[in-house]
């Protein structure tokens, strides 16, 4: 039996001002969402490049082997961010730290140099595992990259903090789609005289997503343990003071630890999380309800994102956007139909999350997003053909009015929220639960939404010549997102709290309406 005592807040952290070393956190912890992204955004790029290279008589890839292509990498992540938020609460975040973008690295090389096999495997195959282990590295950046930026940021400038890591991901989508048309330039009078020159175009496409990894890389191996983890959990004040002087670059002690901050109830090796600790706090009505709505949120709000992403090429096409006589007309046609889609809402709503996470707050800002997107989806269902029919300009403007509201609102908010509602012996666990559960919903979303889009719209011809019965299946999914994004809504209003402006979440001195327990008594059965 281990007998676990909670302790009051760094508040020397809390209260430390905004500094270089903040922003040096910001790039390293938010280079794993760079490419995250970029890797979400250059397989659109390649799904439909491996059409015209490894399938020339349809010039498409068949359904299946595109659905699992999106979907590889997005279980990868589930795998990922539920093993790498236990193991960071369980042996620290330092230790773990960087492994991930290792991972990356490894799955990116290993993509960039698929090819069909002798045997018969097929690139698409390979590609998937590839993809799968990529996955993996970019799910554990989410609990991992997460929790080490929210406990070395300070209490009044988190939400900014950890709304700049996170809007990295707008940079990884628009690096994706500049890296791709520099490159299909290059090779333009190549692929005008053989299509099959495009297989170098997305090989070095994908390959380029190592490149940020590799730039953080040595950041992320030698950043110091987080003080939070060292003090709370570890309960080592000298360690902790340690931590913080070699984030801040400082030799002295100007940052001071009380004496009365640390509480030594147990001994070293007994202080990490178990999993009885884990169970005790979560079969509470309240600790659930906070990891219910966290989960709910973002399984809901992914469903609608990757879904679309996944997805976008197919849609811009379309309309109009990806049209052309010769492949390369195609395609970048295709590329800048996307940027247009991501400078028009995609990189504003991150920018403007940033701006407004401080202000309206993290519950406000989600439930404003959920709302917005309800409606939006609810017009684009409902009057889907007579928007085309009318402007397609408008359809195009409606599209991107979604994304500004989906990262100035609920993609931005439930990345933030989990990482600052739970304790710190559970916090990279809980988050990495969360997110996995959002991945679920992208699972969910890459297969059926790919589904709805090709039954619906076929593989030739552009939407807004089709006829009703075409634009059935995408109607209806237009409107089952609307349906989840008022189910977010409902979720975020009756189990999400406020977090802004409050320190991150204890046991002893929990702000989100559960009562103090200075003494928790359980067995000490290891996560």
């Amino acid at each position: 039996m281990a007998e676990v005592t909670s302790t009051a807040p760094l508040e020397s952290l809390d209260n430390r001002g905004f500094s270089r070393h903040h922003l040096k956190a910001i790039f390293v912890s938010g280079v794993g969402f760079l490419a995250d992204q970029y890797d979400l955004q250059s397989i659109n790029i390649l799904t439909t490049i491996l059409g015209y290279v490894y399938y020339p008589a349809t010039g498409a890839l068949p359904t299946v082997p595109q659905s699992l292509l999106s979907a590889a990498a997005t279980v990868g992540a589930i795998i990922g961010q539920v093993l790498f938020g236990i193991l960071a609460d369980k042996y620290g975040r330092k230790r773990m730290y960087g492994i991930e973008l290792m991972i990356i690295i490894v799955g990116t090389i290993g993509a960039s140099l698929a090819s069909n096999t002798p045997g018969g495997v097929s690139v698409a195959a390979i590609l998937c595992f590839w993809r799968l282990f990529q996955g993996i590295g970019i799910g554990a950046d989410y609990p991992m990259s997460a929790t080490i930026a929210a406990e070395f940021s300070n209490q009044s400038r988190r939400g900014i903090m950890l709304a700049s890591v996170f809007s990295m991901q707008g940079f990884g989508t628009v690096s994706a789609y500049i890296v791709a048309i520099i490159f299909l330039y290059i090779f333009q009078d190549t692929i005008n005289t053989d299509a099959n020159a495009l297989d170098h175009v997305w090989r070095i496409v994908v390959a380029f997503g190592i490149v940020p990894c590799i730039a953080a890389l040595y950041y992320r191996l030698t950043i110091p343990e987080s003080p939070r983890y060292t003090l709370k959990v570890l309960h080592d004040k000298e360690a902790a003071q340690k931590d913080m002087d070699a984030f801040f670059n400082e030799g002295g002690l100007n940052t001071v630890i009380r004496d009365d901050d640390v509480k030594y109830a147990v001994h070293r090796d007994e202080s990490k999380a178990t999993w009885s600790e884990f169970k005790a706090y979560f079969s509470k009505p309240e600790n659930f309800k906070l990891l219910f709505g966290t989960c709910a949120n973002w399984f809901l709000i992914d469903i609608a994102m990757y879904g679309l992403s996944l997805n976008q090429s197919t849609i811009i096409g379309k309309i109009g956007y990806g049209t052309g006589a010769t492949p390369f007309d195609k395609l970048s046609n295709l590329i800048i139909g996307n940027i247009i889609i991501v400078l028009a809402g995609n990189l504003p709503g991150y920018w403007l999350s940033i701006a407004l996470i401080e202000v309206i707050g993290r519950r406000g800002l989600q439930l404003l997003g959920f709302v917005m997107l309800t409606i939006i989806y609810v017009i684009l269902s409902a009057g889907y053909h007579a928007i085309l029919d009318a402007s397609v300009g408008a359809f195009v403007f409606l599209y991107a009015l979604g994304y500004l509201f989906i990262n100035c609102g609920p993609n931005t908010t439930t990345f933030i929220i989990p990482v600052e509602v739970y304790p710190t012996r559970f916090r990279a666990t809980a988050h990495g639960i969360s997110a996995a559960c959002g991945k679920v919903g992208a699972a969910i979303s890459s297969f059926g939404f790919s589904y709805a889009v090709k039954s619906s719209i076929g593989v030739q011809g552009n939407i807004k010549t089709n006829n009703q019965h075409d634009g059935c299946m995408l109607t209806c999914t237009l409107g089952i997102l609307a349906g989840c994004m008022f189910l977010g809504a409902v979720c975020t209003f009756f189990c999400t709290p406020e977090t802004k402006g409050l320190k991150l979440a204890e046991d002893d001195q929990d702000e989100f309406g559960n009562t103090a327990q200075e003494t928790v008594t359980v067995e000490a059965k290891e996560l």
